[in-house]
């Protein structure tokens, strides 16, 4: 993934890293039918980035909505594109009760999509490997704004 996208990560991988996130999304796929799936550019072929989900905590069926997108497609909406595609999958194909999704601290065009999709702010938790405190929202079916 792209080191712009990276920042609001954690941090760029090593190749040890990237294999083992590659098989964790793999497992969850086989046995949940939820990961994080890729985006390609339905005209160039280019890789776009990935949206997905994943299971949030233990919670039974709350999943945390993930959406990351390479910097050159910034401002084209794949993003949110993307974000609408897998809600509707979380909550019309999983049952999902409720969705949960978190940014950077920084990172204010993903608060602004969060925001126009519906989602509401419900808590600051630390996260990634330095456990910095990112703000949290939560979405409800009755919620979503498609």
């Amino acid at each position: 993934m792209d080191s712009g996208v990276m920042t609001h990560m954690g941090g760029p991988m090593t190749a040890e890293q990237a294999k083992a996130r590659l098989e964790v999304e793999r497992t969850r796929q086989t046995a949940l039918g939820i990961s994080y799936w890729p985006i390609f550019h339905l005209v160039s072929g280019e890789h776009v980035g990935c949206a997905g989900l994943r299971p949030f905590h233990d919670e039974h069926r709350v999943y945390e909505l993930g959406v990351h997108i390479a910097p050159k497609f910034w401002g084209g909406r794949f993003g949110e594109e993307a974000a609408h595609a897998v809600i509707e999958y979380a909550f019309e194909t999983l049952g999902a009760l409720v969705l949960t999704a978190g940014h950077g601290p920084k990172n204010i065009n993903s608060k602004d999509l969060l925001e126009r999709l519906g989602y509401t702010f419900s808590h600051e938790e630390p996260w990634g490997a330095q456990e910095i405190m990112h703000p949290f929202y939560r979405l409800k079916p009755e919620q979503y704004r498609r």
